[in-house]
């Protein structure tokens, strides 16, 4: 097993859910020993800590908050838009106080909607929250599902996200996740095309074959050509974290620390080779 490590790359980031069983206050401690100064936060564990407490917590510890992740709306139900508003103004409150300058968001179910339907009715549902994101300064970056949880989202590819972003408007971003939208077609010149909306880029692996949801893996266990995601990533001038997202049966087989130690070091290495 690699050993304790000191502080790690300037860019390199690790998201909350990649310990989703664990509270936050062990999250912290891990992140301590790795030497991981920068992290993604999720809504619930925060809540779940108690609100007040977290935000002392995560600014005690001297973290670098590169964003804050919530559930989005869910478009096709207009009847739970004002407490999904409700929520994410309260996630915004919580993202200015961590110092987390983005709130990263699923798309929520279309239901019956059509595509196009679904984001005209997503725009509506969102606009008061986006006032209120440009208010406090924060983009609200938009996160791809996986085509089967269309309970979570309506969109399933990295294009869409970028599309979706610019038809929203000012102040909206997209997240690269690299373990779904690495085999996607044109995938740089959607990087390109995405310029500065480019928000969080997440790193995460895939063994195939796979039939488990989720199921990311460790970096450098499987097929996903991080390296190519990172160079097309820095190519195109994305000066933001790469952030290690792992979960599913393969990091609960292995357990959080393991995994994540492995992850910080194999990404420390990429990060560091890439850039010299």
């Amino acid at each position: 097993m690699v050993g304790r490590l000191s502080e790690v790359h300037s860019r390199l980031g690790l998201n909350s859910l990649s310990t989703a069983g664990w509270p936050l206050e062990r999250d912290l401690e891990l992140y301590a020993d790795l030497g991981v100064r920068r992290v993604g936060l999720y809504l619930d564990k925060l809540v779940a800590c108690g609100e007040d407490r977290a935000v002392d917590l995560v600014n005690d510890a001297g973290l670098r908050v590169d964003h804050l992740f919530a559930r989005g709306v869910v478009p096709a139900d207009p009847g739970s838009w004002d407490a999904d508003r409700r929520r994410l103004r309260g996630a915004l409150e919580l993202a200015e106080a961590v110092g987390a300058p983005v709130l990263t968001v699923t798309t929520g179910s279309a239901g019956h909607l059509g595509w196009d339907e679904a984001a005209e009715a997503l725009a509506l549902a969102v606009d008061p929250v986006m006032g209120e994101a440009r208010r406090r300064s924060i983009t609200v970056a938009i996160e791809q599902t996986l085509p089967v949880r269309v309970e979570v989202g309506f969109v399933h590819s990295f294009a869409d996200s970028v599309a979706l972003a610019d038809r929203l408007g000012e102040g909206v971003g997209v997240v690269l996740e690299a373990g779904y939208c690495f085999a996607e077609r044109d995938l740089e010149r959607s990087v390109q095309s995405a310029a500065g909306a480019l928000s969080v880029v997440q790193l995460s692996d895939l063994v195939v074959p796979s039939a488990a949801i989720p199921d990311r893996a460790v970096p450098g266990d499987g097929v996903v050509p991080l390296d190519r995601i990172v160079r097309m990533a820095l190519d195109n001038g994305y000066p933001g974290v790469f952030e290690l997202e792992m979960l599913g049966p393969r990091i609960e087989a292995e357990g959080y620390e393991s995994a994540c130690r492995r992850a910080v070091a194999f990404v420390d290495e990429l990060l560091t080779r890439m850039e010299a």
